[in-house]
């Protein structure tokens, strides 16, 4: 089969491997119909080698196919099921998974990178590919509603499985509710898709910073209430003015390093409460003042999302109409060029948010 490889710092290629099989009876083979490249595949295709990606490693965590097989204790799934998967795999029964944590479960992992616990990697490849094997099959893939389950409805079905999961759990983690007025900060694909959560919660006024005049369009005619391009504005400005200088009652910060860490602090009231959904406090130290959250009674929600504990609701969504995930996906290229899509989204391309990437186009 082929499939998306990381080689080395900035250097995927799409090569011929062995397919997957059925290795363990809680196994599922999976013909993925679509995958896409998540923003934080850019920080393993920039610095793979820190994070312990080894040259080889299959890449990608968001995919959505239908079973081909399945292993002899499966009961939930049987060949022919069109599937959407979370980027991370669970057994859905340990004591993190009954709580809603399927991202700590106890034998859980994430779909081909080493980073995160000791199940995933190796043996766990990733999802751009035309095949996957998925471990925990019963706990981890989601059945497609039968309205939702045909090719034409994969780009919207898609971001369910990571990044509208992941904005809308901001939503969650922010507490947020009917009328509130919500900061989404960061025009990524996770922001884009918070915008959608925060409305679909119930926010009232919905101010969405970022820095790319074309990403914040997109947010405008999905939910944003107001946008902002931080480079020509000051968003602080218009986030006291639309508040009486109180500030937001919910604040989604979506990128997560120093600097924006300090403008979702600045950006909430007192009492208000600042979800941390990025990834940059992995690469940058964050330096800010907990004795100035403690005066204010400002919470802090930092959180890897489940995204296996939103997925069917959010089908729901989708199904009613409420939701448009697909909206992010702004290029669907053939397999193939993955590392053309890779390059896309690294370079943030005029018009780009998130790549698709569909096997046998």
């Amino acid at each position: 089969m082929r499939a998306a490889r990381y080689h080395g710092p900035r250097d995927v290629r799409v090569d011929s491997i062995d397919e997957p099989g059925i290795q363990k009876g809680t196994d599922a083979l999976v013909r993925v119909t679509k995958a896409s490249i998540c923003g934080s595949d850019l920080h393993f295709f920039n610095n793979g080698p820190d994070l312990g990606l080894a040259p080889g490693t299959r890449l990608g965590h968001e995919f959505v196919g239908v079973v081909e097989d399945v292993g002899a204790e499966v009961t939930t799934l049987r060949a022919g099921d069109r599937v959407v998967a979370p980027f991370a795999f669970s057994d859905g029964s340990c004591a993190h998974c009954a709580d809603g944590l399927q991202t700590s479960c106890t034998v859980g992992g994430i779909f081909g990178s080493p980073f995160w616990g000791e199940h995933a990697g190796g043996e766990v490849e990733g999802g751009q590919a035309e095949y996957i094997r998925v471990p925990q099959a019963d706990g981890t893939l989601v059945v497609i509603p039968e309205s939702l389950a045909s090719a034409e409805h994969d780009a919207a079905v898609l971001p369910i499985g990571d990044v509208f999961s992941t904005g809308y759990h901001g939503s969650v983690m922010a507490g947020v509710g009917d009328g509130d007025t919500v900061v989404v900060l960061g025009d990524g694909a996770v922001g884009v898709c918070a915008v959608q959560g925060a409305v679909l919660r119930g926010a009232g006024t919905v101010i969405h910073v970022g820095h790319h005049d074309d990403r914040l369009a997109i947010s405008h005619a999905n939910g944003a209430t107001h946008v902002v391009n931080a480079r020509t504005a000051d968003p602080l400005t218009l986030i006291r003015d639309l508040t009486d200088g109180r500030g937001a009652d919910a604040v989604i910060e979506t990128i997560s390093g120093d600097a924006s860490i300090k403008r979702a602090i600045e950006s909430v009231r007192d009492g208000g409460s600042v979800a941390i959904l990025g990834m940059g406090h992995y690469f940058e130290p964050v330096d800010q003042p907990v004795s100035a959250l403690f005066m204010r009674n400002v919470s802090l929600h930092p959180g890897v999302c489940p995204s296996r504990a939103y997925i069917p609701e959010l089908l729901g969504a989708l199904e009613q109409g409420r939701i448009d995930p697909g909206v992010v996906l702004t290029h669907d290229l053939p397999l193939e060029d993955a590392a053309r899509g890779f390059e896309i989204m690294d370079t943030r391309a005029e018009g780009s948010i998130k790549v698709a990437l569909t096997p046998d186009s």
